[in-house]
């Protein structure tokens, strides 16, 4: 088998979930009531038999670190590592803390491997994918860089900033060119910034986009690849789920369509393990009086209240007389008595007692900010 190394990319400039990222990378935020993000493609990579894995971190990296460090994600540490790289200098200004200056600053990690090919994914999407079938589509095909789309029908609501792969008219499989997705038409092949290539290839793109400009990121030098240098690059569909974590509404709606069972079992179950940090707390307690419709609760709750279509953490408390209803409560948040929440995303160790009710929007969560009291 070809070593292959896998590189976990940090989030790209588009990425803005408010207020979830005042406090950490959104890579080490906490989804579906137990897992962090980065938690489905470090998975991605373990399950698809690579063990080398590059974790590149942007900005406030401690949250990801702790979990990485605490996670067991089926690796041998004798023939295999998680290595968690940042720039080694800090950016002047945050335009020039790009993906291709992380990989340049630790390049020698990738040289001194010597690997065949890397693997590299987006640390804001959420999907399964095997990347060994990437890999052998990739040597199938004779690509120079094979990508991962997705055909989406709600393109002008969701994916916004994402690249939009445009396939050749003779070679349907093969990229002609990549266009930002702005909004402006419904339907598109949206680019799930997964890449497989030579390491050689990744080696001189990184260079080349050096050269060209301090601001370049992946996908600018991947677009010069395909529309100036005549690359063969090669385009290879994802068929199941697929969340794109890049504003607290795409978060929001991330975390709740999990509540149906096809989305969640397209993403875990048995023979595709999602690993995370484990956490021996006792299971939920259900009071008396507590009444509980559609949701996911984590271990480690007190529900007394009602919870109604809600995604609900590990160890958060609902006390008695409240009502959370189409909610995120992120772990260890405590909902006291009589409160009412609509459309809301709690934050991690939050106290909501004082204010009686908060609602937001569907389309407008309401955030509540990391252990703040309300």
């Amino acid at each position: 088998m070809a070593k292959i190394i896998g590189i976990l990319n940090m989030e790209p400039s588009y990425v803005n979930v408010e207020g979830i990222e005042d406090y950490r990378p959104i890579s080490a935020a906490s989804i579906f009531g137990r897992y962090r993000v980065a938690d489905f493609m470090l998975s991605n990579f373990t399950n698809s038999g690579i063990k080398n894995i590059h974790v590149h971190i942007k900005n406030r990296p401690r949250s990801i670190i702790e979990h990485i460090h605490r996670t067991n994600y089926n690796i041998n540490t004798k023939n295999g590592r998680i290595l968690l790289l940042h720039g080694e200098k800090p950016a002047t200004n945050e335009i020039y803390n790009t993906d291709i200056a992380s990989f340049a600053a630790n390049m020698q990690f990738v040289e001194e491997s010597n690997p065949s090919y890397v693997v590299i994914a987006p640390c804001h999407f959420i999907f399964k994918e095997n990347f060994q079938d990437m890999i052998d589509y990739h040597i199938e095909h004779k690509n120079d860089i094979t990508m991962l789309y997705q055909p989406v029908k709600n393109a002008d609501e969701y994916f916004l900033g994402c690249d939009v792969l445009l396939p050749d008219e003779k070679d349907k499989n093969r990229v002609a060119g990549t266009r930002k997705n702005r909004g402006k038409f419904k339907t598109g092949n949206i680019s799930l910034e997964t890449y497989v290539m030579a390491a050689s290839t990744f080696v001189d793109l990184v260079r080349k986009a050096q050269e060209t400009s301090s601001l370049y990121s992946l996908s600018d030098i991947v677009k010069d690849a395909i529309e100036k240098d005549g690359m063969k690059v090669g385009m290879m569909k994802h068929h199941s789920f697929v969340a794109c974590l890049n504003s607290l509404k795409a978060y929001y709606e991330a975390s709740m369509s999990v509540r149906e069972q096809k989305e969640l079992l397209e993403l875990i179950n048995d023979e595709w393990p999602i690993y995370t940090m484990t956490n021996d707390s006792c299971p939920t307690l259900y009071k008396e009086g507590a009444s509980v419709k559609g949701s996911i609760v984590a271990n480690g709750c007190i529900i007394e209240g009602t919870v109604i279509n809600s995604v609900i953490g590990r160890n958060v408390v609902i006390k008695e007389g409240s009502v959370v209803k189409d909610s995120v409560i992120l772990p260890d948040a405590l909902i006291n008595k009589k409160v009412k929440l609509e459309n809301c995303v709690v934050d991690r160790y939050a106290i909501i007692t004082h204010t009686k009710e908060l609602k937001g929007e569907k389309d407008s969560p309401l955030y509540v900010k990391r252990r703040d009291r309300i």
